[in-house]
């Protein structure tokens, strides 16, 4: 049986799941002990020196995602309260939550920051309807929908202002789409039925995934070039593949679904074939959904508890390696960076 990630728009409040929803391959199981504070953790493998791992949950919550992370350490994500209502949060580098939603909405959701502190997400109107849209401090928003779109969610934002994301027709046919200077521009993977686009970096690189078997399932990722270039992406040996997010440095990060139908956080260099598993130690299935460009990743897992909750990765040498078919290689980021608290 193919595994596939599936593309929903988000439409309800409580445990539908509370983030870009063909994003996260979480889900909220059930109600637990909250974690106490900020943990961090070491993993190692043989001799080489390890990547540093931090655990996020915000206060009160039942369930907490990171999904975006800037260079000077601004994270921002989605929570679900007690009552099972999503909003959006920032984590600034002091390890301080701020909540954050779109006036008068019923669910929000924060997916990227950019080194502006602009910052991009989607949220949900009393009529069950998606909308993107651009947040800038300390009031402003600005809604985003494509032209004749029944739902959109924006997901990514360069220091350009460049936004991308994906818009759903009546039908739930899944689209990418780049927004420049008030332009909209439809990205769709070439003979796929559903496209998304997940990033921008600052030269105009876009991310996303694509697949051809439903109009909103995807199980492949892409890099999309500012010339129109598509080159496919996927994570050695893996069943399905998803690129979530994408730095100036050409670097993705993503999940994807093993043999065994686990889904992993991982992170890597496509233009060198470099790959790195990143699953919080002792999940039972991670994500990542952003990366700076000083080697800290964020994303969210899946607990002993069985409850989510969100993550930051912080670079040294990298330690898996994986068969990418010419050699075995990792990836290095660098270790300039630091996750909140």
């Amino acid at each position: 049986m193919t595994c596939k990630f599936r593309s929903e728009p988000i439409l309800m409040r409580g445990r539908n799941l509370p983030t870009r929803a063909f994003f996260s391959v979480l889900v909220i199981l059930t109600a637990g002990a909250l974690l106490p504070g900020v943990l961090t953790y070491g993993q190692e493998t043989g001799s080489s020196p390890a990547y540093t791992f931090t655990s996020y949950d915000y206060p009160g919550a039942i369930f907490t995602e990171a999904m975006g992370i800037n260079t000077v350490g601004v994270v921002v994500g989605a929570y679900a309260d007690a009552s099972g209502v999503t909003h959006g949060f920032a984590l600034l580098p002091t390890g301080k939550f701020e909540r954050l939603d779109y006036p008068g909405a019923i669910s929000t959701v924060l997916a990227r920051i950019n080194d502006s502190n602009q910052v991009v997400g989607s949220y949900v109107d009393s009529n069950n309807v998606s909308h993107g849209f651009m947040f800038v401090s300390p009031n402003k928003f600005t809604p985003i929908d494509y032209p004749g779109a029944a739902q959109t969610q924006a997901y990514g934002i360069n220091k350009a202002q460049e936004i991308v994301g994906t818009w759903f027709d009546s039908g739930g046919n899944t689209s990418g789409f780049s927004l420049i200077s008030g332009n909209f521009k439809d990205l769709v993977y070439p003979k796929s039925v559903s496209t998304v686009a997940s990033d921008v970096n600052s030269s105009g690189e876009v991310s996303g995934s694509w697949g051809n078997t439903g109009p909103n399932e995807q199980a492949h990722g892409f890099l999309l070039t500012g010339k129109g270039t598509y080159t496919d992406v996927e994570y050695p040996g893996a069943v399905a593949t998803l690129v979530l997010g994408v730095n100036d440095l050409n670097e993705v990060a993503g999940s994807y679904i093993d043999a065994a139908n686990v889904t992993h956080g991982w992170a890597g260099s496509p233009a060198k074939k470099q790959y790195v598993t990143l699953d919080f130690p002792g999940s039972s299935s991670s994500s990542l959904g952003g990366l700076g460009n000083n080697g800290t990743f964020v994303g969210g897992y899946i607990g002993p508890d069985g409850r989510g909750y969100g993550y930051c990765a912080l670079g040294g040498p990298a330690v898996t390696r994986v068969p990418d078919g010419i050699g075995e290689k990792a990836m290095a980021p660098p270790t300039k960076g630091r996750c909140p608290g």
